[in-house]
């Protein structure tokens, strides 16, 4: 009997074999590319951070003083009449607004309570 030769047609398990090889191949890719994401990670992470602590100081260094002594991001949305947002006046707060109310009141109180007082003085002194 003579050697068996290999064909050189592929079989079944040679198919097999090469689609296995392919499928090697494409997850020892996919592993490599996900080893570097997973090594690239923690310095996007780092570079994100650093950027948005810069984002924050420049924020922080653009910003307007706030009528509580805070500090407020000036909003730049509306600009009529072509004025500088800082000439514009500011609509006091509703807080604000009750407060010099209530300040109002208790002056006028005080104003009619001296009124009353002198002319109560004045009385004693010169009777009608």
């Amino acid at each position: 009997m003579a050697p068996r030769r290999p064909s050189k047609s592929s079989g079944p398990l040679d198919d097999r074999q090469r689609k296995l090889l392919e499928e090697q191949e494409k997850l020892e890719k996919l592993a490599a590319q996900l080893n570097r994401v997973i090594e690239e990670a923690p310095r996007k992470k780092a570079e994100r951070d650093r950027a948005r602590r810069d984002e924050l100081l420049e924020d922080r260094s653009t910003r307007a003083h706030h009528r509580l002594n805070s500090t407020t991001l000036v909003d730049n949305r509306f600009d009529f009449g072509g004025r500088p947002t800082a000439a514009r006046r500011r609509r006091p707060l509703k807080a604000e607004r009750r407060q010099s109310l209530l300040m109002f009141l208790c002056l006028v109180v005080l104003l009619a309570i001296f009124v009353l007082w002198l002319m109560t003085v004045w009385h004693r002194l010169w009777p009608s």
